[in-house]
C-alpha cells in the first residue's frame, strides 16, 4: 500500500492548517472584538465620554491588514489611544466616519451609538452654554466663554449651532442613523475632516497612487510578453 500522500492532497492540508493558524493568531490577538463596546465598558463609571475615531489606515496589498486609532474625552481631557487592528467588516463598516464620534455617553446618563459629529453632545446642556436668540428671530447655540473652543473645533466660526440643525441632529440619533452635520461636512467625505485631518489624505492620495502604478506595470509587462510570444511563433504578415 502507498502511504504516499499526493501533491494536491497534501497541499490541501497544508493550506487548512495555515488557515486555521491565521484564525488561532488572531483571535489570540482581540482581531473580531468590536473595539468600541471594549472601551465604554472600561468607562461604565465616567459620567460622560465621546469616543472618537481619530484615524485609520489599510497597510499591505494582498494581505491587507485594518487599524483604527481613537481619542478618547471624558469632560476636558483627551487622551489618544494607540493603533489597534480591527477585522476588515468593521474597518469598512466604519470607513465613512472619520473624525466623528462613534459613541458617547451625556452628562444624563444616556448612551450615543450612532456615529455623529463630536460635540453635539454637549449642545444643550446649561452647563456649557445657552440658547440665545438672534437678529432674524431663531436660535443658536452659544458655548460659555470656557468652551468656546468647542466651536472652534466643530467649525461653527463662532456663531453656534442652529436649533433646526441640533434638532435635525436628535432626530437622526433617536432612529439610530448616523448624523454627518446639516450640509454633511463631517465624516471621511466631509469638508472639514478634510481640512482637520490632512495626513489621513495624503496617506490615502499615496496608496492610491502607487496602486495605479503596480496595476500599469503589470498591464506593460503582460503586454510585453503577448508580444515577445506572438513574435517567437513567427507569426507575420507578408506584402
Amino acid at each position: 500500500m502507498n502511504l504516499k500522500k499526493s501533491t494536491p492532497l497534501l497541499r490541501e492540508e497544508i493550506s487548512l492548517y495555515l488557515v486555521l493558524l491565521v484564525t488561532l493568531f488572531f483571535q489570540g490577538c482581540g482581531v473580531g472584538q468590536n473595539p468600541i463596546e471594549k472601551i465604554q465598558n472600561e468607562l461604565q463609571s465616567e459620567k460622560e465620554y465621546a469616543i472618537i475615531l481619530h484615524d485609520m489606515r489599510e497597510e499591505g496589498n494582498f494581505f491587507p491588514s485594518y487599524y483604527h486609532q481613537y481619542r478618547v474625552d471624558i469632560g476636558e481631557q483627551q487622551s489618544m489611544r494607540p493603533l489597534i487592528e480591527v477585522d476588515e467588516s468593521y474597518y469598512k463598516k466604519n470607513q465613512p466616519y472619520l473624525g466623528m464620534a462613534l459613541a458617547a455617553k451625556k452628562a444624563d446618563g444616556s448612551i450615543i451609538n450612532a456615529p455623529f459629529p463630536n460635540g453635539y453632545q454637549y449642545v444643550g446642556n446649561p452647563q456649557y452654554g445657552r440658547w440665545r436668540e438672534n437678529d432674524s428671530g431663531g436660535s443658536m447655540w452659544e458655548f460659555y466663554g470656557k468652551y468656546m473652543l468647542m466651536s472652534q473645533v466643530m467649525n461653527w466660526a463662532g456663531f453656534g449651532l442652529g436649533r433646526n440643525h441640533y434638532n435635525d441632529y436628535t432626530s437622526f440619533n433617536r432612529s439610530g442613523r448616523p448624523y454627518y452635520g446639516p450640509k454633511r461636512e463631517y465624516g471621511t467625505s466631509g469638508t472639514v475632516t478634510k481640512k482637520q485631518k490632512p495626513d489621513f489624505f495624503r496617506r490615502k492620495m499615496a496608496k492610491n497612487t502607487r496602486s495605479r502604478t503596480r496595476f500599469q506595470d503589470k498591464v506593460g509587462r503582460r503586454m510585453g510578453r503577448s508580444k515577445n510570444t506572438f513574435r517567437s511563433r513567427g507569426f507575420g504578415f507578408g506584402k
